[in-house]
């Protein structure tokens, strides 16, 4: 009888917390559910009439709460606590490509499972085809990996793909003739700190990685275009930048999904031109467009990440604010006209503010959430140099 009743303590305290919290959310969040819940309607109705609507209506209803969940980062916070007492190396998510891994490090993962990478050689060898038969250069710049060869060593349960998956698709777009730059390699033999190329709780590149993976992509195209970006070597030098440091102040994608508690809190550094720019940046949404007139900073530097007091504000995006389906870069300043596209993932925001600064317009196009057609957007915009700037074929937005 008593264990009864404690179990019945228990389920009422359980669904107590559950009430309690979904009142709360509803009390505190419901301006932000409500209006992200008229949106999910609109976008459904328009897509797909009646039967949108109903759809979007759920759906909106459902990600507006999850979203403003009063108290989420507390629990995440008590549940990486708990996780990390019992000293877990493996949480597994309801979606298990966002499980979260730690390795022998102590970095956190996310886990890569096989792909068939011959769909996307096509598509870029289709683009590649195109290109030269403009007399366009086309690079594919392969970022480096967290998960590095003779490093990194997941726990025994574990089997990563994110190396073989990597290397297929490199030596596929290699047969093909499409021109890669793996910066892996690079940084093998650069003998980059592995401990610090990347984030301890996100799954990007460190901002002064991704400088550095920029000052690489230069001297490759000089050497092998003969397209000097920085004969006077300033914009790829990095005491040319300010360097200011947010120190224990991100939660990456990974560690927002376990908590301060469970890998720690990483040091966020903010890299900004220490000589004169100009710009007007326009970024193209689903949906609207905006354009910002000014300095670097001014244009580029997203301040609101910067200044939220949470660590689960998500400082990485700090260049640009986001991904979105196309960002132009004019830099008025510019010593050339060149006319640059890079086809990115997340990995290619600090990476194309560094680059924007030795072209004369820079031209960001995310085939994710960009609808049209690549080619014709091609056709239409004829640069000078195309880029793919990738962490992989399957990445993490």
């Amino acid at each position: 009888m008593k264990r009864l009743t404690l179990q019945r303590l228990g389920i009422g305290l359980f669904c107590g917390t559950l009430i309690g919290g979904g009142m709360l959310t509803i009390g505190t969040g419901a301006k932000a559910i409500t209006k992200e819940m008229i949106s999910g309607i609109k976008s459904g109705y328009t897509s797909n009439g009646l039967i949108g609507l109903v759809e979007g209506g759920i759906s909106s209803i459902e990600s507006g709460v999850s979203s403003n969940l009063f108290g989420e980062e507390s629990f995440i916070n008590l549940y990486g606590l708990v996780e990390r007492g019992l000293g877990r190396h493996y949480i597994r998510d309801t979606n298990i490509a966002q499980s979260v891994i730690k390795d022998n490090n102590g970095q956190l993962q996310f886990i890569t499972n096989p792909v068939d990478t011959v769909p996307y050689i096509e598509q870029i060898s289709k683009v590649n085809a195109v290109l030269k038969e403009k007399g366009v250069p086309l690079v594919y710049i392969q970022t480096p990996l967290k998960v590095i060869d003779g490093y990194t060593q997941m726990p025994d349960s574990i089997i990563d793909y994110a190396t073989s998956n990597t290397d297929a698709f490199v030596e596929g777009l290699q047969a093909e003739g499409v021109d890669v730059l793996d910066l892996r390699t690079a940084a093998e033999e650069d003998q980059l700190d592995k401990s610090t190329q990347f984030y301890n709780t996100d799954h990007h590149w460190r901002t002064e990685t991704a400088f550095w993976g920029v000052g690489k992509t230069v001297e490759y195209l000089s050497k092998n275009y003969g397209i000097d970006l920085d004969p006077e070597g300033i914009y790829t030098n990095k005491d040319s930048y300010n360097i200011t440091t947010y120190t224990q102040s991100f939660l990456g994608s990974q560690g927002r999904r376990v908590g301060k508690y469970y890998g720690g809190v990483d040091d966020y550094n903010l890299m900004l031109p220490n000589y004169d720019t100009e710009y007007a940046v326009t970024i193209n949404k689903s949906d609207s467009s905006t354009t910002k007139e000014g300095n670097f900073e001014e244009t580029i530097i997203k301040k609101s990440l910067l200044e939220e007091e949470s660590v689960f504000t998500n400082r990485y995006a700090s260049y640009f604010g986001a991904d979105f389906p196309e960002v132009v870069i004019e830099n008025r300043k510019s010593n050339n006209d060149l006319k640059v596209l890079i086809l990115k993932d997340s990995f290619a925001l600090p990476f194309s503010a560094f680059f924007s600064t030795m072209v004369g317009e820079t031209r960001m196009v995310d085939l994710r959430y960009y609808t049209g057609e690549i080619e014709d957007y091609i056709e239409a915009y004829n640069p000078d140099l195309v880029l793919y700037v990738y962490k992989s074929i399957n990445t993490q937005k």
